[in-house]
């Protein structure tokens, strides 16, 4: 037998070995690999041949739950368990299909029946919490609110639509409407869409792809949350599996460019995704990561000094749980869990943080109406209060990704009755009285430190000139007020508004860096329930520190990388020069050293020429940008100044750094040497 033949009947007997594969076997195998609708098509195939009842129903039933469809698995399951399925977990999975589904009083005759006889001891406990909790249900349903809701019609069609966030002028929103289908619910893969957030309401609004670069056909991209001066934004996006993708969701962060426009989004790094996949794959950032995780449902909160997202990792209370990271420049770390009193045993989900500090969130894991409900946790006396929002923001449906764009206005998604299929997108309208009235004031304090000092001790600076702008956009600001600081270093008190942005100038004396500052009053509002008078004024303050410029060996790192053993200005390098442009314009006392450093890959003599030149294109970079020459020395120091001298380390030795080497008025740092040798 030649050859050719020899593969043409090894691929026959495979296909042959395939096609005689049952539809049960089919269905198990889609089952495993979560394409969930395919899965079930065979399975009701297998049902029609006359396969195992009980068996099959199961099937059926986890496969609807596990693509988010649990309200058509409540017959499947029930057929299932009548048939003495051999399944743990479809008793307690009935019961939240019944009470998802509205059918009370079947719902708490299935969770009794699981409390006493299931076999896997979290579902049974979450069992006898439901039974408890079914007296408080009504009352929470007769609780009054002033919550109204509207459907977005124009907004929602058959297919889901989630996740809304306000960016500048947009509403931006998750649909699953992009052409691919995505074979674990036979629907549509989810992308990020756009339209503006006046005609949420209205018939004429235009949708359309919020951005191309973000939006990739084979991919669920989802959740956008924007940095508070939208430089960047991090959204959800689920892999495929593929060379250098997780078959999990993870997070992905794409910036702004020198021109605008928003850059090829990459992966966060560890521990934010928590991805073997990824790790296995020799992926640095992932290194020491044990597990797969899904992590997804990002939101920073509104001084952009904390990311929330969910994530179902090790080391939470159950199911999908609320995280927190830190985000301090351009890194973000220091994950813990959101805590005990937020997360349940079941799943905590679509975080968001109001500017008055309370957090809201969905949950199907505390007492709720049926499927996942939105709640508040607030902050009182150094305990958190749990609230359920009642009715009608929740319903025995899914009710979720409650946002507020307003102090009175909210945007959230249901897939209640009444829409028109899948999750829609809703308007919410908090009409609660009010009638108190808050004046918020500020003042600004300027200080200054001396880099050399290690204890960092600051000092005041008076006379230093202030600027206050509203906006943070250039081209949009407006300046509102310009103060000279008291002795103690303080402007006087001046009216503000809240939920707002601002930017924040200070100058002292040529000895001192300017310093610009955005200080926004979202997240710093009064709590309403919390106001005992009529009018209160309430004065916030901020601080501004401004460093002494010394001569020294103290450098900086600008944030700038190159492409392997080239010397290029890329567009993400342009961005944070542009920035440094606008320092040096804002100091003109100052002459730098602008030093560039390699790894210790290479020999000397390559990574001295390499860095030179870096070195040198950086400083044209500067001088194009109108920064006079004579201000700039560039050197190169190849791989004599290693940071640190692993080979782990080799990204953070390749970096860019300034020293201060002059200062009108002052003595440069030849000249002090010059000094102390001579004394």
């Amino acid at each position: 037998m030649n050859y050719f033949l020899r593969i043409l009947t090894i691929i026959t007997s495979i296909f042959l070995m395939y096609a005689c594969a049952t539809p049960l076997k089919k269905g198990i195998e889609k089952y495993q690999q979560a394409e969930y609708q395919k899965a079930i098509e065979y399975f009701n195939q297998a049902l029609k041949d006359g396969g195992n009842q009980g068996t099959i129903n199961a099937y059926i039933a986890e496969a609807y739950r596990k693509s988010n469809r649990i309200k058509e698995a409540e017959s499947f399951y029930k057929t299932a368990i009548d048939n003495k399925a051999n399944n743990d977990e479809i008793g307690f999975y009935y019961a939240m299909a019944l009470k998802i589904n509205g059918k009370i009083e079947e719902a708490k005759q299935a969770f009794d029946y699981y409390a006493k006889n299931g076999k896997i001891n979290d579902l049974t406990k979450r069992a006898k919490s439901e039974i408890k909790d079914f007296e408080k249900i009504e009352a929470i349903k007769k609780e009054k609110t002033y919550y109204k809701l509207n459907n977005c019609e124009v907004l929602n069609t058959q297919n889901d639509e989630f996740s809304p966030v306000v960016y500048k002028e947009k509403l931006i929103f998750s649909t699953t409407r992009k052409e691919t289908v995505y074979e674990s619910t036979g629907g549509r893969f989810a992308g990020m869409f756009a339209t503006s957030t006046k005609d949420i309401e209205k018939a004429e609004a235009k949708i359309e792809v919020f951005d191309d670069k973000l939006y990739n056909a084979s991919f669920h991209e989802a959740s956008p949350a924007f940095f508070p001066d939208n430089h960047a934004v991090i959204f959800a996006r689920s892999g495929a599996g593929g060379k250098g993708q997780s078959n999990e969701i993870d997070l992905y962060i794409s910036r702004k460019n020198a021109t605008g426009e928003w850059e090829e989004p990459e992966i966060l790094p560890y521990p934010i995704n928590i991805n073997k996949t990824l790790a296995d794959l020799g992926n640095q950032n992932l290194k020491g990561s044990t597990e797969n995780a899904w992590t997804g449902c990002p939101f920073i909160r509104p001084d952009g000094k904390r990311l929330y997202f969910v994530s179902n990792r090790k080391g939470g209370y159950g199911g999908l749980d609320i995280w927190i990271a830190d985000i301090k420049g351009a890194k973000i770390n220091n994950v813990r869990n959101a805590g005990k009193d937020v997360n349940t045993a079941g799943n905590e989900m679509f975080p968001f943080v109001s500017d008055d500090g309370v957090l809201y969130f969905a949950s199907d894991g505390h007492l709720g109406l049926g499927g996942l409900d939105m709640f508040s946790a607030t902050a009182e006396k150094g305990n958190i209060k749990i609230k359920n929002l009642g009715v009608p923001i929740n319903s025995n449906a899914d009710d979720f990704s409650l946002i507020w764009d307003t102090d009175s206005t909210g945007i959230m998604a249901s897939n209640r009755e009444g829409g028109k299929g899948g999750d829609d997108i809703y308007r919410v309208r908090d009409i609660t009285p009010k009638n108190k009235i808050v004046n918020y004031n500020l003042i600004i304090q300027v200080v200054g430190i001396d880099p050399t000092d290690k204890e960092k001790k600051e000092f005041v600076l008076s006379n230093a000139k202030v600027e206050f702008f509203e906006g943070t956009e250039l081209k949009k600001q407006t300046k509102l007020n310009d103060f000279v600081t008291n002795n103690e270093g303080k402007t006087n008190k001046f009216p503000i508004k809240i939920q707002n942005d601002y930017v924040i100038t200070a100058k002292a004396t040529d000895e001192y860096f300017f310093k610009e500052v955005e200080y926004t009053t979202r997240g710093k509002a009064l709590r309403y329930e919390f106001l005992t008078k009529p009018e209160t004024d309430t004065t916030l303050e901020a601080k501004v520190i401004l460093e002494k410029i010394v001569i020294s060996d103290i450098t900086y790192e600008l944030e700038i990388n190159f492409d392997f053993n080239k010397a290029d200005i890329r567009g993400d390098a342009a961005t944070e020069l542009d920035k440094f442009v606008i320092f040096l314009k804002d100091n003109p006392q100052i002459s730098i050293e602008l030093s560039s450093h390699t790894d210790a890959v290479g020999n000397d003599k390559s990574n001295d020429v390499l860095s030179q030149n870096r070195a040198n294109s950086t400083k044209k970079y500067l001088v194009d940008k109108g920064i006079d020459e004579e201000r700039i020395k560039a050197v190169g120091y190849g791989e004599r100044r290693l940071k640190i001298n692993t080979q782990e380390a080799e990204e953070r030795n390749r970096r860019t750094e300034f020293q201060i080497i002059g200062v009108k008025g002052a003595k440069t740092k030849e000249e002090e040497k010059k000094k102390e040798e001579e004394d």
